[in-house]
């Protein structure tokens, strides 16, 4: 698509491609100008490239939507320059494609994506959900970690990409204990030595069931290292000691505190402690049940 406008907004001159593309004939040319085909919402952004090729810039990989005859938008790309008398602009020559097809092929692919992260979240949380089903005194401490390693990552602002990456590993931070004899993990007393050792296969075991799906985000990785990593550490651990468990009574939210400020750049990473001390004694944050 090709066209001429003079400074006034005239058409000069346009080729058959833009005369097909938006349904005008040379003839019915006079009678509109640059500024009716294009749509509202490019208005400005035209009208500001206009008036720096008046002052003598060539713009390029411009993107707009113009409007045919029959009111249906077209998108275009392209590049526009000026010629010039004597330093004053006498025409603006625009050289365009039609992206309008591409433009709906990537809103649909958007939207398709959109719709198989939301999925595969949906089965992150049935996963997860027959974790629980085995392990029923730790019930809700996946949801519970999620919650509050999503809210770390939040306040230390990490990009929402992050974010959700961290709260769908927390989610399955445990999947490895689906390994594990259901008669260990809902055990009342205190584990043997053997028990202990099986019961700490399931990082292992975990990574190596989600090593083989490809994950928008690294959660066979970070399963594998959840009791390093910075933020799910300390989740795991305020978690954890917070709650209920076969063998102890809950130890509470304050016990939970004072054991990641005591080790704080010892067994947990500074800016994460301090993170979660201030979501809990400054923003009130407190588990969903």
């Amino acid at each position: 698509m090709i066209q001429s406008v003079a400074p006034d907004g005239r058409f000069l001159f346009v080729n058959r491609a833009w005369q097909e593309t938006l349904g005008y004939t040379k003839v019915e040319l006079p009678r509109i100008n640059l500024w009716k085909i294009i749509h509202p919402q490019s208005l400005s952004h035209c009208q500001e490239i206009f008036s720096q090729v008046i002052k003598g810039k060539s713009i390029k990989n411009i993107q707009a939507t113009f409007v045919a005859k029959d009111g249906s938008p077209i998108q275009v790309e392209g590049n526009v320059t000026g010629r010039y008398m004597g330093g004053k602009l006498i025409a603006t020559h625009g050289f365009f494609h039609d992206i309008t097809e591409r433009k709906q092929a990537e809103k649909e692919l958007r939207q398709s994506y959109k719709k198989l992260r939301k999925m595969l979240a949906d089965i992150v949380q049935t996963v997860a959900l027959t974790v629980e089903i085995r392990d029923p005194y730790t019930a809700g401490h996946q949801q519970r970690v999620s919650q509050l390693a999503s809210a770390i990552a939040q306040q230390i602002n990490l990009p929402p990409d992050q974010v959700e990456g961290i709260y769908m590993t927390a989610i399955l931070h445990d999947i490895g204990k689906i390994s594990v004899p259901a008669e260990i993990l809902t055990k009342p007393g205190r584990l043997t030595e053997i028990e202990m050792n099986m019961l700490k296969t399931h990082p292992q075991v975990g990574y190596d069931i989600l090593k083989r799906i490809d994950f928008p985000w690294p959660l066979a990785e970070i399963v594998f290292q959840h009791h390093e990593s910075r933020i799910l550490g300390v989740a795991d651990v305020v978690e954890a000691m917070s709650s209920h468990r076969p063998y102890r009574p809950a130890l509470g939210i304050d016990k939970a505190l004072e054991e990641i400020s005591k080790n704080k750049g010892i067994l947990y990473d500074p800016e994460v402690v301090d993170a979660c001390l201030k979501l809990f004694k400054e923003k009130g944050f407190k588990f969903e049940s």
